[in-house]
Parts: structure tokens; C-alpha cells; sequence
């Protein structure tokens, strides 16, 4: 079942990046986005179990570990300071009804940033983002910053909309 979870929040996070960059998701089978190629074998990588996707995810090791490497991989990339991803991945966490275990992983003290509302938008209104604050975007951290800003909250989008789902699950069940 978190496959499958996984697979319609992913697909929707992704949706709406396209809509945040001026597409529309007809467009999802003609746009190329670039992300990191995944890996054909098996990852024997020992994650952090603190990661809450580490535990979310745990059932299918594989899929966990591939989610992981590509988490990693976007906190890699050069394109988008570091501390721009934390503040609108805190934001976006905050925006969901996350339980406080998984939603503290997420904090972060740092100070606003100018971008921190885009993740408001992403969550409320996507079709909010502008072509003026796309350009400013860029203006302020290049193309390849805005596609991996995007592309950041596209995958924290699905993931959180995951473990929301997942512990509404839980409670209801206990």
C-alpha cells in the first residue's frame, strides 16, 4: 500500500511542479526534467534511521533506499543553496498534518527566506506562481536553482503527503 501511496502523491507533487514552471501536467510525457539518474542494482547505502521516509519506507527496503539516494542527491546539487531547501521544506512540513516525530525532523530554525511563501503557493494555489516570480527566482538562483527548488517541493510534497496519510491510517485503526 505505501507503493502505491507513494507512486499517486509523487505523481501529484510532480503535477504541480510542472503548473509551478509554466507547464501543465499534459505536458508530463513531452518535458524532460532533470534529476538524478537512478542506480540499476541494489543499494547497500546505510541510510540515517532518524530520516522519517527511512521508517515510512521500510517495508520495501529497495524502493526506501532508491527514495533515499534520490533525496540525497538533491541535497547534493549545487543549483540551490542548502539553507533555501530547509526553510521551504520546514514550511511545506508545516503546512501538513504531520505527527510531531516526523514534523521535528523537518524544523528548522533558520531564518525566513524571500522563497519561503512559494512553498504556501505550492501547497494552496500553485497555478499562483507567477511568470514574475519565476523570473525572480532565477534572477536570484539561476534557472537550474528554480527547476531544484521545484524539485524539492515536488518530492517533499509527495512525501508528505504520504506519512500524513499513512498515520491517519494508523489512528484510525488503533
Amino acid at each position: 500500500m505505501t507503493e502505491l501511496l507513494l507512486g499517486v502523491a509523487l505523481f501529484h507533487g510532480f503535477s504541480k511542479m510542472l503548473i509551478a514552471l509554466g507547464r501543465e501536467p499534459s505536458d508530463m510525457d513531452t518535458v524532460v526534467i532533470p534529476t538524478p539518474t537512478a542506480p540499476t542494482d541494489s543499494l547497500k547505502i546505510d541510510y540515517p534511521k532518524t530520516n522519517p521516509m527511512h521508517r515510512v519506507l521500510s517495508p520495501s527496503t529497495n524502493l526506501r533506499d532508491r527514495w533515499l539516494h534520490f533525496e540525497d542527491a538533491l541535497w547534493e546539487s549545487d543549483s540551490c543553496p542548502n539553507e533555501i531547501l530547509r526553510i521551504v521544506r520546514s514550511r511545506l512540513a508545516g503546512l501538513f498534518a504531520l505527527p510531531n516525530n516526523f514534523s521535528d525532523y523537518y524544523h528548522t530554525s533558520s531564518r525566513d527566506s524571500s522563497l519561503a511563501s512559494i512553498a504556501d503557493q505550492f501547497f494552496f494555489d500553485v497555478r499562483s506562481i507567477s511568470k514574475e516570480q519565476r523570473s525572480s527566482i532565477v534572477d536570484e538562483i539561476g534557472l537550474d536553482g528554480l527547476l531544484n527548488l521545484m524539485i524539492c517541493l515536488a518530492l517533499y510534497d509527495g512525501a508528505f503527503r504520504v506519512i500524513s496519510a499513512i498515520s491517519s491510517l494508523e489512528a484510525y485503526w488503533i
